[in-house]
């Protein structure tokens, strides 16, 4: 056990300095990793490649989270000088889905050194914190974990990241030029003219959708999109959004079909459609970001939610409503309350 407390195993660095050292291969799946690290394993992960052994790190939340470009910078670097070596090595990152896992693959010889634990490789994690990582001493378990490995670097769930668009936080343009344009261009109205007694409604229970990461609310965590532009893939946006109705609720009398206007309860008026079979999709006319804004926008204002994480139930019970209401004014007109 390594805790990074002398008492209790010592400083996780200390494994990894002796491991990259003595191994003919090394896989790191880490969610973070910092500059320092990164930097001081330049060379041993080189070094091992360049003796025809596999040499490769996964960052697990960088294509979602971003990366600074010092980081950026360095990490690609790494990748340059490692993907020459073929054998699988390189820098990766999770598409997909995130990864938040840490775990240590050392081989030499016919002999796998594994450890899992909370470290990251990142000098808090392998000095600074108290963490908990664990060497692995069963062989069957031990035989689950390369696979588990090997499916986590399989194109299934990553992508090397030099075919990735990463995010530098700070110059990333989190609504397009054209989406701001269209949101500054509803429409607004009074609400204290609004009277919702005697109203039909509908009801969407927003807590059907937030119980999965990679849902239409959540579909920034989902597979990237490849870029035109780029060449490389990237994070589809982060306000786009489109709610997916059940039969059991696009079947409901006063569910709206088509397009129609939705007035929010903070006085804007979002054109609206569903659509596809049995309208099934919610979502807005012009951009699916727009709908994506006003909602989304509604939990990072009562500071909920912060840009980058999904919405889950716990960010609907601290923002005290999990639905969304429809309140049927005439044809094409409804009310939406969240």
């Amino acid at each position: 056990m390594y805790t990074n407390l002398q008492k209790h195993g010592g400083e996780f660095r200390n494994i990894l300095d002796k491991e990259f050292t003595t191994s003919n291969n090394v896989t790191i799946a880490s969610g973070y990793a910092s500059l320092d690290v990164i930097s001081a394993f330049e060379k041993p992960f080189i070094e091992i490649a360049k003796k025809g052994g596999t040499s490769r790190l996964l960052l697990g939340m960088a294509f979602y989270e971003g990366l600074s470009q010092k980081k950026l910078d360095a990490v690609t670097k790494l990748h340059n000088e490692l993907k020459p070596y073929g054998n699988n090595s390189g820098v990766f990152v999770t598409n997909g889905r995130r990864y938040h896992g840490k775990v240590y693959q050392f081989d030499k010889e016919n002999v796998s050194n594994i450890y899992v634990g909370s470290s990251n490789f990142s000098s808090s994690g392998t000095k600074g914190n108290i963490e908990c990582t664990v060497p692995i001493l069963n062989d069957n378990q031990k035989v689950d974990l390369v696979a588990f490995l090997n499916d986590l670097y399989s194109p299934s769930y990553s992508i090397s990241i030099d075919k990735a668009e990463i995010t530098v936080p700070g110059k990333k343009k989190i609504v397009l030029d054209k989406v701001k344009r269209l949101w500054s261009n509803l429409k607004s109205y009074d609400t204290s003219k609004v009277s919702l007694v005697g109203l039909p409604k509908f009801i969407f229970p927003l807590k059907r959708v937030a119980e999965k990461e990679k849902s239409n609310l959540n579909v920034y965590f989902g597979k990237g999109r490849w870029s035109r532009s780029t060449g490389k893939i990237k994070p589809r946006p982060w306000y786009e959004i489109e709610l997916i109705a059940s039969n059991d609720l696009n079947s409901q009398a006063f569910y709206p079909k088509g397009d129609f206007l939705a007035y929010t309860d903070d006085g804007l008026i979002i054109p609206m459609r569903t659509q596809g079979d049995y309208y099934k999709n919610i979502r807005s006319k012009d951009s699916l970001q727009i709908f994506g804004i006003w909602l989304k926008g509604k939990l990072e204002k009562s500071g909920v939610l912060k840009k980058y994480e999904p919405v889950t139930l716990e960010t609907l019970q601290e923002y005290g409503n999990d639905k969304l209401t429809f309140y049927k004014f005439e044809e094409g007109k409804y009310y939406l309350e969240f």
